[in-house]
């Protein structure tokens, strides 16, 4: 049976009429502006984005510093295979709270293309409602700017709705929390299985925020398998305004 998503957690008058005009919205705080649209791994996710959203590409692409590792999953390497399921140690940048502690990899043979390169991520590799998070560093009081794109997996014969959270917060020293602590932000927001979403945004450092924990979490699934759900691509964050 076809599990109903759960309403999403309020974002606000601002932030809903961006999710309907993509235009970005604030919160108090920190900042996000959800967007629609597509795709790329590193500086050529940057470019990509650039050329795709050349109004607001006002920063020299030299100050355009990319900020993640591997945030468009092309590593390691599917070969013909048409998914595979790594350990965590095996993808550069990224750690799992899946249960059997693996990341799971699709190429453009599933159904579904990239929308850059040409891998992309599933979050529920064995488990369900599962995070991939990763460790920046970052200056403290500063603002950084993310840009990630999400989809559903197609489960079913009608349209699949999946829910996808994107939460930044300080890494704990003890590695304990897969959101990090203090100073924390999230926002979730939902995608069907006919195209890529694209959501972005800023966040602010808090003081002392020398490393920043960022996690993209499966909120919900239309799939009642555990293993199944919530496709994400192509995120990227820069210290600099207008990079996207």
């Amino acid at each position: 049976m076809r599990k109903h998503n759960r309403m999403l957690a309020t974002i606000g008058a601002a932030a809903l009429l961006a999710t309907l005009f993509g235009t970005p919205a604030n919160a108090a705080g920190t900042g996000h502006g959800p967007g629609g649209g597509g795709t790329g791994s590193g500086n050529a996710m940057l470019g990509a984005i650039k050329a795709k959203h050349g109004k607001h590409a006002g920063t020299p692409a030299a100050m355009c510093r990319e900020m993640t590792v591997n945030g468009g999953f092309e590593t390691p390497k599917l070969g013909k295979n048409d998914y595979m399921q790594f350990d965590q140690a095996d993808v550069p940048g990224w750690r799992t709270d899946d249960p059997d502690g693996k990341i799971e990899i699709w190429g453009g043979n599933m159904g579904v293309p990239a929308r850059f390169g040409k891998q992309f991520a599933e979050l529920n590799a064995t488990g369900q409602g599962n995070s991939i998070y990763q460790d920046i560093k970052t200056k403290p009081n500063t603002k950084i700017y993310w840009s990630f794109w999400i989809r559903a997996r197609d489960t079913s014969g009608g349209k699949d709705v999946d829910a996808t959270q994107i939460h930044f917060g300080k890494t704990p020293r003890n590695d304990g929390s897969v959101n990090g602590i203090g100073s924390a932000f999230s926002y979730v927001n939902s995608s069907d299985d006919a195209r890529w979403k694209r959501l972005y945004g800023w966040y602010k450092t808090g003081p002392d925020q020398t490393s920043t924990r960022v996690t993209l979490t499966a909120v919900d699934s239309a799939s009642t398998d555990p293993g199944y759900g919530n496709l994400v691509d192509g995120l990227t964050i820069v210290d600099q305004p207008g990079c996207f």
